[in-house]
């Protein structure tokens, strides 16, 4: 090959790369393993796109059963005379493997007081009735574990299933092609018609089955195996249309066979995220052909394999590191977050759009018309949403507000040198924060109870009230109460962050106050508290993003109620009083019917004002900008 530098020859090189990838390396710049990788990529790529397949659908269980099942496949290397040393090892095997699973059935102390010493040496292992019947035998046992016998046993049987099938299938295509032929010889001269109504007659293997106009097109054709090639039906290309589609009804009652639009979609996303790290590798291949053109122009030589590699190691090295990092989050957080995004403009929801007895079809921004209009079922879904809202922002602001400044007032306390044993206070002070959460709300669920709970028995024997208060039961004291028992529960971890950055701060600056007589409120107002918000207000922030899903204070104390106090509501929406925006989506989801796609639009909503609204509050802050205080 020239390995003279041709500048007019080079120049070509990107133009090559972006008709297929790697050949303007391989061709012009003589990067040939880049070069061979690149091509592979998209290799690889095409054929997802151009190849694919399609299986002939069974119409009902009873045909697939007839399809899988051992006898009938037997039955068919008998007849069609199958005798090369594969499907004989296959059938030997499964006969070896039988006979011990049946010797052992016969050392069974259980089996042998039951039904006799020797009971199954007779049964005849290539004969499946005879095994069939032999293990029904164990069905009439007391006290004995039939069905995990039974399951052993087919899980025997059916082991070789897929294998000997696949041997069945070609060995009929090469016996039918043969018939075919002979067909065609005795008929030459009568009409297509009469021709393929002779040849689909012969292909009985085939007939009982249904599908795709591809599938029923391959049957009358006489193609006598489960699948066919289809062009252009890749993976690509089926995920993609799945995507759009969500799946069609299909003339079949086998469930493995029906399109799930669920799995559909999520296939769909990500076939995406592979065509988009596709395009990103193309645009990088491309300019890095350019890059790679300007360099060899420059120094009026290839390079050799030495500066490759370095080059590669040198420039490549973060990028080969990242990748697989990348990759997992587009799979474990993208696509949940993609997925949950699209299910708002579905009908995705129970018990009518369930896969895969029932589709799920696309819908548009009518789930969003449903939460948000007045005018659908008399407002329902939008009062419950309004209410729910409404309580979410006030519960996040007090929630947040209330453990960070309690905390912050405990901690600033015991940094004062007159309390006596500090550190007992501050244990003391941390074991609410200690102890499991879930746990803690249990207890305060129980302490509320407004029949039989402690704090009210006591408060009456006291005769500080004369009818209990219902801490849980009204939607107004309910709300009381949690945010109390939130102070409770979440002041301690305030306590232990503020308490860390106020020993941070130099005692030098309180000397200095001292001296130039300072108030211990004039040294809290302009040195603690400024220094310590500087360092705590992106956790502020963060404190107030999980407060809005805060899941576990609502649902393990007050369960998101009382209900409503506007008739009908809660019964019709499921949202309780105290319900938070993400303990309605649990409640849409896991409560029967379940409406996972007026969830998602709760979900939606929620990402879309909480992320802008954190970022931009945490991006103003002077520990961001890394200014000074």
């Amino acid at each position: 090959m020239d390995n003279s530098v041709n500048p007019e020859k080079l120049k070509r090189a990107p133009i090559a790369s972006s008709c297929f990838m790697g050949l303007g390396q391989i061709l012009y710049l003589k990067q040939y393993v880049r070069g061979a990788l690149f091509a592979l990529v998209e290799v690889i790529m095409l054929c997802c796109i151009i190849f694919g397949s399609k299986q002939i659908v069974p119409a009902n269980n009873n045909e697939y059963n007839y399809l899988k099942g051992i006898p009938e496949t037997e039955e068919m290397v008998e007849y069609l005379g199958v005798d090369n040393s594969k499907v004989s090892k296959l059938l030997n095997k499964k006969e070896k493997e039988l006979t011990k699973f049946f010797n052992k059935l016969n050392k069974n102390k259980t089996v042998v007081e039951a039904l006799g010493e020797d009971s199954f040496a007779d049964v005849d292992c290539t004969d499946y009735y005879s095994m069939e019947d032999a293990i029904y035998l164990l069905e009439d046992i007391d006290d004995f574990d039939y069905e995990k016998y039974e399951d052993k046993f087919f899980e025997i049987v059916e082991k070789y299933d897929h294998v000997l099938a696949v041997s069945m299938a070609k060995k009929a295509a090469k016996a039918y092609a043969e018939e075919k032929k002979q067909i065609k010889k005795e008929m030459k001269g009568s009409s297509k018609a009469e021709i393929r109504e002779a040849l689909f007659g012969v292909n009985e293997f085939d007939e009982n089955y249904d599908g795709c106009s591809l599938c029923k097109r391959a049957a009358k054709k006489g193609t006598r195996t489960l699948a066919h090639r289809a062009w252009f039906r890749g993976p690509v290309v089926s995920s993609l249309a799945g995507l759009f589609t969500l799946g069609s009804k299909q003339k079949t009652t086998v469930t493995k066979y029906m399109d799930h639009s669920v799995f559909m979609m999520i296939n769909g996303i990500l076939c995406l995220i592979i065509i988009g790290f596709f395009v990103i590798l193309y645009i990088f291949n491309i300019n890095g052909c350019k890059k790679a053109v300007a360099k060899i122009i420059k120094n009026n030589k290839f390079p050799t394999l030495e500066e490759t590699r370095n080059d590669i190691s040198q420039n490549s090295f973060a990028t080969l590191c990242l990748t697989p990092a990348i990759v997992m989050i587009a799979i474990f957080s993208l696509v949940p977050l993609l997925f949950s995004a699209l299910v708002a403009f579905t009908n995705y929801s129970s018990p009518d759009h369930i896969p895969p007895n029932n589709l799920v079809d696309w819908v548009g921004l009518s789930n969003f018309v449903q939460m948000f209009s007045m005018k659908i079922g008399g407002g329902e879904w939008a009062k419950s949403f309004i209410n729910a809202a409404i309580w979410t922002l006030v519960w996040a602001i007090f929630a947040t507000l209330t453990c960070f400044f309690v905390g912050f007032f405990y901690a600033f306390v015991l940094q004062d040198k007159r309390v006596i044993i500090p550190k007992f206070f501050r244990t003391v002070y941390i074991l609410p924060y200690a102890i499991p959460t879930m746990l803690s709300l249990f207890v305060w669920a129980n302490l509320l109870n407004g029949t039989v709970g402690p704090i009210n028995r006591t408060l009456q024997l006291l005769g500080f009230i004369e009818q209990p208060i219902p801490w849980l039961s009204n939607p107004w004291v309910a709300k009381g109460s949690l945010i109390f028992v939130n102070i409770w529960i979440g002041f301690p971890y305030s306590m232990i962050l503020t308490t860390s950055s106020m020993t941070a701060i130099s005692n030098s600056l309180y000397e200095a106050a001292v001296i130039d007589g300072a108030t211990k409120w004039q040294q809290f107002k302009s040195i603690t508290y400024p220094l310590v918000m500087f360092q705590l207000k992106p956790t502020l922030i963060m404190q107030f993003a999980s407060n809005i899903n805060n899941f576990g204070a609502v649902f393990f104390l007050t369960g998101g109620g009382p209900n409503l106090p506007q008739p009908g509501l809660t019964t019709a929406t499921s949202c309780g009083a105290t319900d938070l925006l993400i303990s309605w989506i649990y409640k849409l989801t896991m409560n029967t019917p379940s409406r996972y796609n007026l969830a998602s639009v709760l979900s939606l909503l929620v990402f879309v004002v909480l992320v802008p609204f954190a970022l931009y509050s945490f991006t103003r802050t002077k520990s961001f900008k890394e200014g000074e205080v």
